[in-house]
């Protein structure tokens, strides 16, 4: 069968999203994962960190599946619900839907005024815990706040908590890549502490409402972006006073910008994050898959269309963004 599909992403983190209520697909959630490995890959699939299912819903306009390149499904994914929230919002011609995820319902909408020529979306992150075994995490404390993890560091602090994937972010001065792809390796090589693994960050507050984020990325590894991890490491430096709840932040990363909003709820109430950022689509292409086997190597991968426009906007957004 022909499998259409739209390349795109989010601050970078690249995505190709699969609209099954046009073309569903009869898969077993092995192959589905299999497909998602085989289409992933950079040397003979076509290349993403992820790919994202839009689907049907009973209780909301679509739902949203995401799995990552390693074909294991996360439990949301900030970047790349504005890109399915686009389609979504297109589809039905709103200013606002509501997606489905794996744990709750979120409520995407337009962001008109982002930067010209970039289409951006708003998206809800929530439940935001810092209960550790909403990771999982194997701790004794209520919570993980700014502790140094000797296994993983000798001296950054970390802070714990679900947004809702699992994300540890710690503050530093100097970002070095080199440093969090070894944090991020160690945490995800069968670490005592994170029984699932986990998403490391680390940020450096850049200003009195801007943060810089990088991020070793579960189930992907060092990534441009990643929405939820941004929405957390937010999340943290607001807990750290570094930065103020409630109020939009600018959040930089090695994919561009996104905008967060860490909102801290009354003692007993859902704790939950605001993030707006692009929703590029680069390209529409299709791939014809068999259903019924391994589905790799994938066969005649076709571009049908470029989005030059969308692509030369968010390439000057990129630049405006680093000339900061």
């Amino acid at each position: 069968m022909l499998l259409p599909f739209i390349k795109c992403h989010g601050s970078g983190n690249d995505f190709l999203l699969i609209d099954e209520m046009t073309t569903p697909l009869e898969l077993t959630e092995e192959n589905r994962s299999r497909l998602v490995v085989a289409l992933c890959r950079r040397d003979g699939g076509i290349g993403a960190d992820g790919v994202l299912f839009h689907q049907p819903a009973e209780n909301a306009d679509a739902r949203m599946r995401i799995f990552n390149a390693d074909g294991s499904e996360a439990r949301m994914c900030g970047n790349g619900i504005r890109c399915l929230g686009r389609l979504t919002l297109e589809k039905y011609a709103r200013d606002t839907v509501n997606i489905a995820v794996m744990q709750g319902i979120l409520r995407i909408r337009w962001v008109k005024d982002f930067f010209p020529g970039v289409v951006a979306c708003e998206t809800e992150i929530k439940p935001i815990s810092l209960n550790p075994t909403t990771l999982p995490m194997v701790w004794e404390k209520p919570q993980m706040v700014g502790e140094i993890l000797p296994s993983l560091s000798a001296n950054l602090r970390f802070t714990a908590l679900s947004a809702p994937n699992p994300h540890i972010s710690a503050p530093v001065d100097t970002l070095d890549r080199d440093d969090l792809i070894r944090i991020g390796r160690l945490a995800n090589g069968a670490h005592p502490l994170f029984p699932d693994g986990v998403n490391v960050s680390l940020r450096r507050v850049t200003s009195a409402d801007s943060l810089f984020v990088a991020t070793y990325e579960r189930g992907v590894g060092w990534t441009h972006s990643c929405g939820t991890a941004m929405t957390a490491s937010t999340f943290a430096a607001c807990l750290d006073g570094a930065l103020p709840f409630g109020q939009p932040i600018r959040v930089f990363n090695a994919g561009g910008q996104v905008l967060c909003t860490a909102l801290r709820a009354p003692e007993g109430e859902v704790h939950a994050g605001l993030l707006a950022g692009n929703a590029t689509f680069e390209w529409d292409g299709e791939v014809e898959i068999d259903p019924s086997d391994a589905l790799n190597p994938l066969r005649h991968v076709r571009r049908m269309r470029d989005r030059d426009d969308e692509i030369r906007a968010y390439d000057r957004f990129k630049a405006a963004c680093n000339a900061e």
